[in-house]
């Protein structure tokens, strides 16, 4: 059985709907132009039958999707078929031309029947639906389900385009089959276009009056076209506000947060230099991280995604650490699971000498300034993918430095606590930072007392 959302299928569905497209916008206009197929012409429409003819075939060896479970089994899927869209498949890619003779003697039309092509239109919301989506995990029991790799209300507004152009071709042509006096005296591509401007005046409501209806049937039918027009105009409208009041919710979110942020600064009567560094401060965290709360996503992952993501994203800042390096791997995923998102502005004091150490610190973005606290002397400055307060970690003394933002910054942070709770599941990785932090012991006194 071909599976549905095989990229193969994927591919075949686009070309499918192409060929679709083709005959809604083809076969209406041949019919009222009384066109003659060329050779060219009639050998690419037997094409496109072909293709209408295997596509019959394969949905009947295609595996189905009811209630995220794909069903493989060809009885039930010839039955959901033959249910389903099988019919029209099938009027669609009946060769009628070829039996020309035998429907004209018993039903007195041949190529009109052609016009039943147009009923496969119906099956290009499915293959759009089709092609808006996306495969996960091709390769494991999870294939079957499927992503939006479109926005809802964008391939909303995608999918009425299409249809409306359509239907505007269709009302378009249908005006020049009940007006054969139209515009004789024009080339029939000046009468298409002019049929089209009442098509598309009169859908939208707007109707001129340039070109108005003189017999029944032309009243009758604009009448028709009107009241659709009203529904398409009215749908359009509710589309088009419901699109742009949700094209960026992220920034509306962040929008109302900032005036819930103004209120409490006003609630609060905070001084005006902290009510700035307030407001900055999440303006930044906007324009870095676009308002995501890091936190609440990461308490919504399952542990095992969790735990994949965390060694994606941070393996290479605790790779950095010299005791990390050659540390056991489970230990690796067990530190950055436990590593903690924290921002700070430009001009923050992220630690001062003299503080008690309790976290080490992982500059993801941004840069830093160690400075010496008494002297006010500039010591280094560190660049994102570096770290600092590393020896927090394995013993007791106190800052030798302080830690300056030197922009915004982007970190991530390691306690104490659970690493040391990370080291109790690792005793022989303990053991080597118990060594390390004797040999640091021993150089400070070293230092202290030089031979």
């Amino acid at each position: 059985m071909i599976h549905p959302n095989s990229t193969y299928k994927r591919i075949w569905d686009l070309f499918v709907f192409i060929c679709i497209t083709y005959f809604a916008i083809e076969v209406p206009l041949r019919l009222v132009f009384h066109q003659k197929l060329t050779s060219g012409v009639n050998a690419w429409e037997r094409f496109i039958q072909i293709i209408f003819g295997i596509d019959l075939i394969l949905n009947f060896f295609t595996a189905i999707i009811r209630e995220r479970l794909l069903i493989q089994n060809r009885k039930i899927v010839a039955k959901s078929y033959l249910k389903t869209w099988f019919l029209i498949d099938f009027l669609s890619a009946f060769p009628f031309d070829l039996f020309g003779g035998f429907f004209f003697a018993y039903f007195g039309v041949t190529d009109s029947l052609k016009i039943l092509r147009l009923l496969r239109s119906v099956r290009v919301f499915e293959l759009f639906k089709s092609l808006r989506m996306l495969a996960l995990g091709a390769d494991s029991e999870d294939r079957f389900k499927l992503l939006e790799v479109i926005n809802p209300m964008t391939f909303r507004l995608i999918f009425f385009v299409y249809w409306t152009t359509l239907f505007a071709h269709w009302v378009a042509c249908g005006w020049i089959h009940l007006s054969p006096e139209f515009l004789t005296d024009k080339d029939m591509f000046t009468r298409y276009i002019r049929a089209l401007y009442w098509s598309v005046t009169t859908l939208t409501t707007i109707g001129y009056g340039d070109i108005t209806p003189t017999t029944n049937k032309q009243t009758i039918y604009t009448m028709g076209v009107m009241i659709l027009g009203v529904g398409i105009y009215g749908y359009v409208i509710g589309n088009i506000a419901t699109l742009l009041s949700n094209l960026d919710i992220s920034r509306v979110t962040f929008q109302e947060k900032l005036n819930t942020i103004n209120s409490f600064i006003k609630y609060k009567k905070i001084p005006p230099h902290l009510a700035n560094r307030i407001r900055s401060y999440y303006v930044n965290l906007w324009e870095n991280k676009h308002g995501i709360d890091e936190s609440e996503i990461w308490d919504q992952l399952p542990s095992g995604i969790k735990i994949d993501v965390s060694m994606f994203l941070h393996n290479h800042l605790i790779s950095v650490v010299p005791f990390f390096k050659h540390a056991p791997e489970e230990l690796k995923r067990e530190v950055v699971l436990e590593l903690k998102p924290a921002y700070y502005m430009k001009g923050d004091m992220i630690f001062r000498e003299g503080d008690v150490p309790h976290n080490m610190y992982f500059l993801s973005k941004g840069h830093v300034e160690v400075i010496k606290e008494k002297t006010g002397e500039l010591l280094a400055t560190l660049n994102s993918g570096s770290f600092f307060g590393e020896m927090s970690l394995i013993d007791d003394s106190l800052r030798t430095a302080t830690i300056k933002a030197g922009s915004y910054c982007d970190v991530y942070t390691l306690s104490r606590d659970a690493f040391q709770e990370i080291l109790r599941h690792h005793p022989s990785f303990d053991k080597h930072i118990q060594e390390i932090a004797n040999e640091r012991k021993v150089h400070q006194s070293q230092s202290k007392h030089p031979n």
